[in-house]
């Protein structure tokens, strides 16, 4: 395999403000750079992770900011706290290179009476993002009808953005594409069971691709039971390679190429 491109990879997501990486974070950042991964942008939750992202980022400028209102971080605050929560992003968002976590998380065991809660925040981060020029990060699992019809209504924010550890089918992947949206694969790909996200990544088209570890979580199957990490990007490339007939090099350049140009970083 060639050596990285002079700016090096970047895994397009993660959590490296997570509080289970505080002792753990720096060995991973270098361990990552001995891979060639130079830029990781982040994933927001919440006003909390925002400050822990900014402290993390002043000790590494390679780790981008995400801020977003997470639907966990929705389902555990009351309405009037995400209109704070609001309030609060439309005055630090300027700060971030991206908007999210935003989007629907309609599991069973997490929606509890959240559902028209989640959806009216996703609403008024989308309109946020439209009036912040930012591209978003989307979390949506169990909520892709929902998803679809809100954006089939008011459209992509015009920065666009990406669907976050993408794990649909071959059905949801081009609906998302035909909104011009990119999409994130993760550590699922890596399962060999996993068929329809193979099928899918197949036709995702190399302009809309761009590779993720939502460290520490997702890991795949080589850390199962442990904490995920950046460096564990180049197992989701090779496999992605496999499925496209590429090679690693190959998978990571143009993915990092993706995600700097979604960022207007180049």
């Amino acid at each position: 395999m060639k050596g990285p491109p002079s700016l090096g990879y970047v895994d397009s997501h993660s959590h490296l403000s997570d509080l289970r990486l505080e002792s753990e974070v720096e060995a991973m950042i270098q361990s990552a750079k001995l891979v060639g991964i130079e830029m990781f942008l982040q994933g927001g939750v919440g006003p909390e992770d925002w400050e822990r992202q900014r402290a993390l980022s002043l000790r590494h400028p390679e780790i981008l900011l995400c801020f977003g209102l997470h639907p966990y971080w929705v389902i555990d605050h009351s309405m009037e706290q995400c209109e704070e929560g609001l309030d609060l992003l439309a005055r630090q968002i300027a700060q971030a290179s991206a908007l999210g976590e935003l989007g629907l998380d309609f599991r069973p065991h997490l929606v509890k009476d959240s559902r028209e809660r989640q959806l009216e925040v996703f609403e008024a981060q989308l309109e946020l993002a439209e009036i912040a020029a930012k591209p978003i990060v989307l979390h949506l699992v169990r909520a892709f009808p929902e998803a679809l019809q809100i954006f089939e209504t008011r459209g992509v924010p015009r920065a666009g953005g990406m669907v976050h550890s993408f794990n649909g089918n071959i059905r949801e992947a081009e609906a998302y594409l035909k909104l011009n949206l990119h999409l994130s694969i993760g550590g699922p790909v890596v399962r060999p069971e996993n068929k329809k996200l193979h099928e899918a990544v197949k036709l995702i088209p190399w302009s809309s691709l761009m590779l993720e570890t939502d460290s520490p979580d997702q890991p795949p199957p080589s850390r199962q039971g442990g904490l995920n990490e950046p460096q564990t990007l180049l197992e989701v490339a090779e496999t992605i390679a496999q499925l496209k007939g590429s090679s690693t090099h190959e998978v990571l350049d143009i993915t990092s190429r993706n995600l700097r140009q979604m960022l207007s970083l180049s």
